[in-house]
């Protein structure tokens, strides 16, 4: 009795771990799964370059353990702060050195403070460049800060995702620090929204960013009167008035919620990603867009519904654009000869799969982004210390890119035999 009653257990328990987990279980998973993408080293190192930055306008003593690595984190600031990448001999490489061991002495702190605890980096910069009043200024506090700071969380992350140094784990960390859930709801924070769920989507966070678009689209639904200047800015659609901005922002969510469910696993997310697809289609046509994004989802559905003749002329449209490599074209080709010969009711092949369109979803939307001056936006915007930031990132990008060469023992032995004989007692 006692074995039926265990093999019974068994079945059940067997039973209940295959059945399909729900979205908020997946998405779940997916704040794990984010957690294990933030550690790494470029991440932490970029983190202590902005805690010396932010952490050079605090006056208050906010733990015993920062207060021991004070003025260690000042002296270091006002080392790295007469660092500029036009006068790189500022810092000699004993002092890389020495920065790098006092950041592996206070790495532990580093790693679990959270930097949002110290001023804004607005603050910093005022303190740091600003006039004799600017000075004088309180720092911003309570919900004004978290504010101010998201923005800036924000815009980082924009900027820095295209940097061949800092790059997409960067961007990535930047995006996590925002917290849209603090912000009213705007066309800012949909902005925002929609940022974080093309990241996500990229890091392969399929569901955080599902939830991060489905939040976008329903707020677009509710708001389809309100101007989206901001938008059209980022995006350089100025040839649109303001209705059909917001036809061609929804159509972008649905795109990218669409690839979301497109790469998940179970049969309801692929039903709801060849809704988005639809809707996407419909969109851009009622705006009139024809580029290689609508080619390419016009080809998946075409073949998804047997409409071979109509795949291959999308396929041919497709080959044409600029985006793709000779690899891709190359792919192309092949799904254009299986289409060709394909019978009906064949199963798709995996030349032109899911993963083949969103890597050209991808490299399309890098290549909208790439197309956006930062700089120019945010002057055009009025935001404070523009010049400031970007100078701050310029020098920061080439700061962290030296400390980490001159940590390695490695890399101070190619520097050569004098460089080394000073140096090596201090790294090894």
């Amino acid at each position: 009795m006692k074995n039926i009653i265990l093999s019974l257990l068994i079945i059940l328990s067997i039973s209940c771990s295959d059945q399909e987990k729900t979205d908020l279980e997946l998405l779940e998973n997916d704040k794990t799964a984010l957690k294990e993408k933030l550690d790494s080293y470029k991440v932490t190192s970029y983190k202590f370059a902005k805690i010396l930055i932010r952490a050079s306008a605090e006056k208050d003593s906010i733990s015993p353990e920062f207060m021991s690595f004070k003025s260690d984190m000042d002296r270091i600031f006002n080392q790295v702060a007469k660092y500029d990448v036009e006068n790189p001999e500022s810092l000699t490489i004993l002092d890389y050195i020495s920065i790098y061991r006092d950041y592996k002495n206070m790495e532990g702190f580093i790693m679990k403070t959270d930097e949002d605890i110290f001023p804004t980096l607005t603050d910093a910069f005022n303190v740091t460049y600003g006039d004799s009043i600017s000075k004088q200024k309180e720092y911003a506090t309570g919900k004004e800060k978290a504010y101010i700071q998201n923005i800036e969380h924000a815009v980082l992350s924009a900027i820095v995702i295209l940097s061949k140094d800092l790059g997409k784990e960067v961007s990535l960390y930047e995006c996590v620090k925002t917290n849209p859930e603090l912000l009213p709801d705007s066309e800012i924070k949909t902005l925002l929204q929609f940022f974080r769920g093309f990241l996500f989507f990229e890091k392969g966070l399929y569901y955080l960013s599902e939830d991060e678009l489905t939040r976008n689209i329903n707020w677009l639904n509710e708001n389809k009167n309100i101007d989206l200047a901001y938008t059209r800015s980022m995006f350089q659609w100025g040839n649109l008035d303001n209705k059909k901005t917001h036809i061609a922002f929804h159509s972008l969510n649905h795109l990218f919620r669409g690839f979301d469910r497109l790469m998940m696993e179970r049969q309801i997310d692929e039903e709801r990603a060849l809704k988005d697809f639809e809707i996407f289609l419909k969109d851009s046509k009622e705006i009139g867009l024809d580029n290689e994004i609508i080619w390419s989802v016009e080809t998946f559905l075409y073949l998804k519904n047997e409409e071979n003749e109509k795949a291959i002329v999308s396929l041919q449209k497709l080959k044409t654009s600029k985006l793709l490599s000779k690899d891709d074209k190359e792919r192309i080709d092949e799904s254009i000869v299986y289409v060709n010969n394909r019978k009906p009711g064949e199963v798709l092949n995996g030349v032109y799969d899911k993963y083949f369109l969103s890597e050209i979803a991808v490299k399309y939307m890098f290549s909208v982004l790439s197309k956006v001056d930062w700089e120019q936006v945010m002057k055009e915007q009025n935001v404070p210390y523009t010049e400031e930031m970007f100078k701050s990132i310029n020098n920061t990008t080439e700061f962290l890119q030296n400390l980490e060469k001159y940590s390695s023992a490695e890399q101070l032995k190619e520097t050569g035999t004098s460089i080394w004989n000073k140096t090596k007692g201090l790294v090894e």
